[in-house]
């Protein structure tokens, strides 16, 4: 297995809870095993690191998260 290097860039608690606050507690996900799910691709090959997984419940959510990320060069993974 390949393991990617963690980003360069360290989101800072603030960022962070500013794209928890778009989807809500119940749907970000900072447990490591609660997100290892998220974090392998579907050949198993390479794995992932974030500091948070973010569960979108509407297309105005997602666009909330790419205008923050957009704001801020906060790179972002689109998942399944």
């Amino acid at each position: 297995m390949n393991i990617v290097q963690a980003p360069a860039k360290f989101l800072s608690a603030d960022l962070l809870a500013r794209f928890i606050a778009i989807v809500g507690d119940k749907h970000a996900i900072t447990d490591p095993q609660a997100q290892a799910p998220y974090l392998l691709e579907m050949r198993d090959m390479f794995h992932g690191h974030t500091p948070v997984v973010l569960r979108p419940g509407s297309v105005a959510e997602v666009a909330d998260i790419l205008k923050l990320a957009n704001e801020t060069s906060t790179p972002i993974v689109p998942g399944r």
